[in-house]
C-alpha cells in the first residue's frame, strides 16, 4: 500500500502558554508638528521594511516615512499641492502594499465636489506616482485600499444616491494603481438598511477574492457585515452578517471592522458595545459561504471604566495579532494581543502594553505582521507625534507544527477504488479534491458533518490533493486511487 502523507496548513490549538515577544524600543516617527499626527498606518515591503503613513488634519496632507535601517527617514508628502484630504482622528486615508508596490488611498475634499484618488510608490515607499482618479462620484468617502499578489489594487469606498441618500460601498479596480479604474461595483448588495454612513470599511485579498468588511445600520442595528468577491472584485455576490453582538445604538460608533484572509477562512476584529462597554471583539467565518465560527470578547474581564476602540487585526495563518486603544480613567494605552495557534485561540496571558510612555495618550494602533515580526504605529495626543514599536515572536517557525494525530480527519482507504470516507470532520464546513496541476476537481459543502463519503470513481487514475476546510483552519492531504 502506498503512503499517506500529511501536510497541515492551518490547525487550532489550545496551548494557552504565553507568547514571548522580543521588543524594540519605542521609535518615532515624526514628531514635526507641522507635518501632523493624524490615524497612522504601517504596511511592510521587500525585506519586512517597514512603511508609516499618516495625515496632517489642520492642512490635510498625507506624508510616508520609510524605515531607512537606523531610523525612520524624512517624511514624504503624497499629495499634490492644492489637493486637501479629509482626514479626522476616527478616519482618514488608507495605505497597502505588496512587495515593493506601496499605495495610499485618499478623499479630497470638500466632500461635495472632491473624488477618490491613489498614489502609487513601485521602490518601497521612497517615492510616489501622481494621482490617479478612482471614481468620478462627487459625493464619496472613507477609501480602503488593497493590493493583489499580481499587483492590482483595488479601492473601497462609500458612495451614496443623490441628496446623500442610500449610503453603500463600491469597489473599483485597477490593473496596477497607475492605470484608470474600472467603473465602481456596488459591493454591500442585500445588506438591510443602509451601510453605516460614518463608518470606514476594510477591504483585503488573496487573489481573485476579495473580501469587503463594513458596519451596517438597519434600524440602528449597527452589526459587521462581510461581503466576497470570487472574480477580482468585479462582482460581490455574497454579502451576510458575520457579528451576533446585536448592537443597537442610535448615534454613529465612527468605528469599523478589520479583517485577514487565511486560504478559505477570514478572521476579523471590531469594536462593539452591545455588552453595555465598549469591548474589542474578535472572530472568525468562511470566506466560501461567510458561514460565522466562533466569536467572543477578548478582555471579557476588565473593569466596567475601561473602554476599547479601533482594533486593527494582523498575523498570518496561526499566528496572529490583533492592536486596539484602550482608555482607562483618562488615560489611553496601546494594547497588543497575539497566539501562535490561530485568532480563537488568543490567550489572556498573551496581552501586552505597547505604549510604555506613562504621560502620553496613545491613540489609534495599526499593525502589520511579516516574517515573526508584528509592526506597530500609533499617534500621541499629548507629543502629538508618531511612534513605532516592533515586537519579533522568539523562535519563530514559517512552517506550521503538525496537527496532533488525535485531531487529524481520517481518509480511508487510501489507495482508494474512487470511493474516500472522511471521518473526524468536527468544525469543517467544506471539501476541495485538485490534481496535480492545481485543477479544481470535485468540490463540497459539508455543514459540520462529522462523517461523509465522496465518490471520485469518475476520475481518472492518479494523485489527488484533498483540501478540508474549517472557520479558522484548513489542512490538505494527499489521496491517491487505484
Amino acid at each position: 500500500m502506498k503512503k499517506i502523507f500529511a501536510l497541515i496548513l492551518l490547525i487550532p490549538s489550545m496551548c494557552f502558554a504565553q507568547i514571548e515577544l522580543d521588543w524594540s524600543e519605542q521609535l518615532i516617527v515624526n514628531e514635526n508638528t507641522e507635518l501632523g499626527y493624524t490615524r497612522p498606518k504601517v504596511v511592510f515591503t521587500a525585506n519586512n521594511i517597514p512603511v508609516v503613513m499618516w495625515s496632517r488634519q489642520t492642512n490635510k496632507e498625507v506624508y510616508v516615512s520609510r524605515w531607512d535601517g537606523s531610523s525612520f527617514g524624512t517624511p514624504v508628502k503624497v499629495t499634490p499641492e492644492g489637493l486637501n484630504v479629509f482626514a479626522q482622528d476616527w478616519a482618514a486615508p488608507d495605505m497597502a502594499a505588496y512587495g515593493n508596490k506601496v499605495v495610499v488611498a485618499f478623499a479630497a475634499v470638500p466632500e461635495t465636489s472632491g473624488l477618490i484618488y491613489t498614489v502609487t510608490s513601485l521602490d518601497g515607499g521612497l517615492t510616489f506616482s501622481d494621482t490617479v482618479r478612482v471614481s468620478n462620484n462627487p459625493v464619496t468617502r472613507f477609501p480602503a485600499v488593497t493590493v493583489s499578489p499580481d499587483l492590482s489594487v483595488s479601492v473601497a469606498f462609500m458612495e451614496f444616491e443623490p441628496d446623500y441618500l442610500e449610503p453603500h460601498y463600491a469597489v473599483a479596480t485597477s490593473s496596477d494603481g497607475l492605470q484608470p479604474y474600472t467603473s465602481s461595483v456596488k459591493a454591500t448588495g442585500p445588506a438591510p438598511g443602509e451601510a453605516c454612513d460614518c463608518c470606514p470599511a476594510n477591504i483585503i485579498t488573496n487573489g481573485d477574492k476579495h473580501v469587503l468588511f463594513f458596519r451596517n445600520n438597519d434600524n440602528d442595528l449597527r452589526d459587521i457585515w462581510a461581503s466576497v468577491s470570487t472574480d477580482n472584485g468585479q462582482t460581490f455576490a455574497t454579502v451576510k452578517e458575520i457579528d451576533t453582538t446585536n448592537w443597537m445604538i442610535g448615534a454613529c460608533p465612527s468605528s469599523g471592522p478589520s479583517g485577514m484572509l487565511n486560504d478559505d477562512s477570514l478572521f476579523y476584529t471590531w469594536m462593539s458595545g452591545a455588552s453595555g462597554n465598549t469591548r474589542v471583539m474578535i472572530g472568525a467565518a468562511s470566506s466560501a459561504d461567510l458561514s460565522i465560527g466562533q466569536h467572543y470578547m477578548i478582555t471579557p474581564d476588565i473593569a466596567s471604566n475601561v473602554s476599547q476602540n479601533f482594533p486593527i487585526i494582523a498575523g498570518y495563518r496561526k499566528n496572529t495579532g490583533v492592536v486596539w486603544e484602550e482608555n482607562q480613567s483618562g488615560v489611553s494605552t496601546v494594547k497588543l494581543a497575539v497566539s501562535d495557534a490561530g485568532v480563537l485561540n488568543l490567550p489572556k496571558d498573551s496581552i501586552y502594553l505597547v505604549s510604555t510612555n506613562s504621560n502620553s495618550f496613545a491613540k489609534n494602533p495599526h499593525v502589520a505582521f511579516s516574517n515573526g515580526v508584528y509592526h506597530i504605529t500609533w499617534q500621541d495626543i499629548r507629543s502629538q507625534s508618531i511612534y513605532y514599536r516592533n515586537a519579533t515572536i522568539k523562535n519563530f517557525v514559517g512552517i506550521n507544527e503538525v496537527l496532533k494525530a488525535e485531531n487529524q480527519i481520517g481518509v480511508f482507504p487510501n489507495p482508494s477504488d474512487g470511493i474516500i470516507h472522511l471521518d473526524n470532520l468536527t468544525n469543517r464546513n467544506s471539501i476541495k479534491v485538485f490534481n496535480l496541476t492545481g485543477q479544481l476537481v470535485h468540490e463540497r459543502q459539508i455543514h459540520f458533518e462529522k462523517t461523509i463519503s465522496i465518490d471520485l470513481s469518475a476520475l481518472p487514475k492518479g494523485t489527488y490533493i484533498l483540501e478540508v476546510i474549517g472557520v479558522d483552519f484548513s489542512e490538505k492531504q494527499i489521496i491517491m486511487k487505484n
